[in-house]
Formats: structure tokens, sequence, C-alpha cells
């Protein structure tokens, strides 16, 4: 089964050991893989839609599996914990360059009426709109406080910053990102023998 591009589950095991080893030519490798992964199967479609009339909420939504995903391979599990998304959610909004325009608070509340909304109903909770315009801002308090008013366009650009930020970590050989995107490999290579393994 295919991880991401052409490469295949059974080509881990060497590219896992090299990994271990710190080759360098490795995790170039792996760094190419992760944007295949996240960039081939999601990102790049976000992106084709960014210039489409009425495409915010089908950006976000392909954003937040991505934000999902990126949280488990920077804390290395297979899957987020039943109960635990929101955590998730949390902690990368709070940690990531997203930090610049989330406290925990507003993290809840993306994770809450925007996320679960959008995910769940098609459709933002409270009083939380997407927008899509050149508008500078990424993500502001509605009127009430009681939701978010989100860039979408902006949103996205900084999810891709993100990526880039966590690749480049991953380059520069942080050791804790390191064993924890090998860990979620691993899971990966191991748990694509059936469903879920796209061609």
């Amino acid at each position: 089964m295919k991880i991401a591009g052409t490469f295949r589950t059974d080509e881990w095991p060497a590219l896992c050991a090299r990994l271990k080893a710190d080759e360098t030519a490795a995790w170039h490798e792996a760094a190419t893989l992760l944007r295949q992964r996240l960039g081939g199967r999601y990102l790049e479609h976000a992106r084709e839609l960014l210039n489409r009339r009425f495409s915010g909420f089908a950006i976000l939504a392909i954003d937040c599996a991505v934000i999902e995903a990126l949280e488990q391979f920077r804390k290395g599990t297979l899957s987020t914990p039943r109960s635990m998304s929101g955590a998730y959610y949390r902690d990368f909004f709070t940690t990531t360059r997203f930090r610049k325009f989330f406290t925990a608070n507003r993290a809840d509340l993306f994770f809450d009426t925007v996320r679960c909304g959008i995910l769940h109903q098609a459709e933002s909770k409270a009083d939380s709109l997407v927008k899509k315009s050149a508008a500078s801002f990424v993500v502001r308090e509605s009127s009430s406080g009681a939701g978010l008013v989100i860039n979408a366009k902006r949103f996205h650009e900084e999810l891709e910053g993100a990526l880039d930020d966590y690749i480049n970590a991953l380059l520069a050989g942080d050791v804790t990102l390191r064993k924890s995107f090998i860990k979620k490999m691993d899971y990966i290579a191991r748990s694509q023998t059936g469903s879920g393994a796209v061609v």
C-alpha cells in the first residue's frame, strides 16, 4: 500500500533504519514524503480552492484534517485519543506559529464552533463566520465573543507555513520531533494494510 506518492509501506523499514541512524539524506527523503502525504492529499487541493467562490468552508474542512494529523506527527501518536481532539487543537494553536493569533480560549472556540461545526454539521456554530478576503487578519473574535471570524485564505497560508516550520525543525535535527515522526510513520506503515490506503 502507498503511504504517499509512490512510496509504499514495504519501503518504510529501510528508510526508518536510515532515519534512526540520523542520515541527512534520509531526513530530506522523509520531508519529501511528508509533503507528498499532507500536501499531495490535502493542502494542494485546498490551495486550488482559494480562488473559488464560497470555498472557505471546504478549505477549512481540509485544513482541520491536516491540523490534527500534523499534531499527531508532533506528538508521535497513531490517532487522536478519544475526547482529546480539543486538547490537540489547543496544543497546535498555542505552540506553533499560530500562537501569534490564538490564545487557549480562541483555540477552544475554534475547535467547538469552527472545526466541530464544519466537520459534523457542515456549518459554523454560535456566531462564528468564515470569510475569504485579502484582509490581513487570520482570526478575530466575533462581535459577541462567543465565536470567531476566520479568514480562510490567511489561515490556510499560515497552516502551510506551520508545515514548513515543522519540516525545517525535523531537518535541523530536533530530537523529540524526529522520534515522534518516526513513531507516527511506523504506525502508518503498519496500519495501512487495507482500508485507508489510497492509490
